[in-house]
């Protein structure tokens, strides 16, 4: 994102877009990456819905995001 266009909520806005052909695709869930340091984009996903995988590595240069597309949301563990 250009720096003249950041805190608009384009980068929300055009997320959401892609996660809604994601859902007319018929996928279930997405997968979106991002630098540990980059609390930007760390903060769009989060506010699309996405859920921070729990890694093993602490020394992993990414933090990994799952979004659920269905209205069941993710699965439950028992």
């Amino acid at each position: 994102m250009r720096p003249s266009a950041r805190g608009q909520g384009l980068a929300t806005w055009a997320l959401g877009q892609i996660l809604d052909e994601a859902r007319a695709r018929h996928m279930d869930r997405v997968l979106l990456i991002c630098t540990t340091d980059n609390q930007a984009s760390a903060k769009t996903i989060e506010a699309n819905g996405g859920i921070l995988e729990t890694r093993t590595d602490p020394t992993s240069p990414v933090r990994r995001y799952w979004i659920h597309l269905n209205a069941s949301g993710p699965p439950r563990t028992p």
